[in-house]
């Protein structure tokens, strides 16, 4: 066997190993989900019978997991803007004034994932416990937690949105034109940006339909939380939501992933 021959099967080989990793357990979910006949009882003959989404459609009908989903919707929203209005103008000015800040500031972004959620969240809460109790009193809470958490996707995809537009020369040819500072932040650079905020965007509500530790210890009902609830209650059902939950959270990623591409936006794990 050639050399090349030889990487080529190699290459096959582990990715069919990585894809049975994943799809594997995937299908055991789905078939415990959806399906009515007993492990001990399944043949070659009825693997395809009594088969059925009652169980989804029963999860996605409780009015429990409904409002946490609600929920946790709105805390993805919130997330989303005040992420984008902390780091949408940094990553404007970085790029079209000081690039050479590029690499502290890729670097400050990774620092939330430093601390462990379970230090950030008992820091936070012993501080605002007595100084402000209503804050940790209110589900909204957790919007700032999902923002740093969600913060190094986020200044990275919008980092390189910007280099992928050529940012700084349409900065300086807009501002050459005779346009305002505002004009070239809403008319020239934002429209060209949209794709990147979009996939910043949908790395957010991945991660808000993922995340469980921050809203667990802050004892915050959100879709994560009132899963782990209700797969005390039924255990088909929660697992043919968690099943749906990793769909969409697969879709989110895959309009990364198109968007990405169509762009052309390349993105470093550093900021070298």
């Amino acid at each position: 066997m050639t050399a090349s021959r030889k990487g080529f099967v190699l290459r096959w080989g582990f990715l069919i190993l990585i894809a049975a990793y994943f799809v594997v357990p995937m299908l055991a979910m789905a078939r415990f989900a959806f399906q009515n006949v007993p492990t001990a009882l399944l043949t070659r003959d009825n693997v395809f019978a009594d088969w059925s989404i009652s169980g989804l459609l029963t999860a996605l009908s409780n009015p429990k997991i409904v409002s946490s989903a609600s929920i946790s919707f709105w805390i993805a929203v919130f997330a989303i803007a005040l992420n984008f209005a902390l780091l949408v103008p940094l990553a404007i000015v970085t790029e079209v004034r000081s690039p050479r800040l590029r690499p502290a500031l890729t670097a400050l972004t990774l620092v939330p994932w430093v601390v462990p959620p379970i230090a950030l969240v008992v820091g936070v809460a012993t501080t605002f416990r007595a100084a402000a109790p209503w804050f940790l009193g209110n589900t909204l809470c957790l919007v700032p937690f999902y923002a740093l958490w969600a913060m190094p996707f986020t200044y990275r995809v919008l980092d390189a949105g910007l280099q992928a537009i050529n940012a700084r020369t349409l900065y300086e040819a807009a501002r050459g034109l005779g346009a305002s500072l505002w004009t070239v932040i809403f008319r020239v650079l934002l429209p060209n940006m949209r794709a990147a905020m979009v996939a910043a965007a949908m790395l957010t509500v991945a991660l808000v339909l993922g995340e469980y530790a921050f809203a667990s210890l802050l004892l915050k009902s959100t879709l994560p939380t009132e899963m782990v609830v209700y797969e005390g209650r039924d255990p088909r059902g929660a697992l043919a939501l968690a099943l749906f939950v990793m769909v969409i959270t697969a879709l989110c990623l895959g309009v990364v992933v198109r968007l990405i591409r169509r762009r052309g936006v390349s993105i470093t794990v550093t900021g070298f």
